[in-house]
């Protein structure tokens, strides 16, 4: 009778585990796609910033340079 209970419990405990890594593999994956995402955007607005004050600069050097 305790060896059948033990052993029970002893496949709940594992399927419990699997589950658990399973949920922790998942998060992991969405941390990282996050991650990527975020650094996508943000290297896309820094790229777009350094055109526009390049471009700035440009007409301010073309402003001082003809006055």
């Amino acid at each position: 009778m305790y060896d059948l209970m033990s052993l029970e419990l002893a496949k709940q405990r594992r399927e419990e585990l699997l589950r658990e890594a399973e949920l922790s593999h998942q998060a992991r994956a969405l941390r990282v796609t996050r991650g990527r995402r975020a650094g996508r955007w943000l290297s896309a607005l820094v790229w777009e910033i350094t055109r526009h004050a390049g471009r700035l600069l440009k007409i301010l050097r073309t402003l001082r340079n003809a006055g």
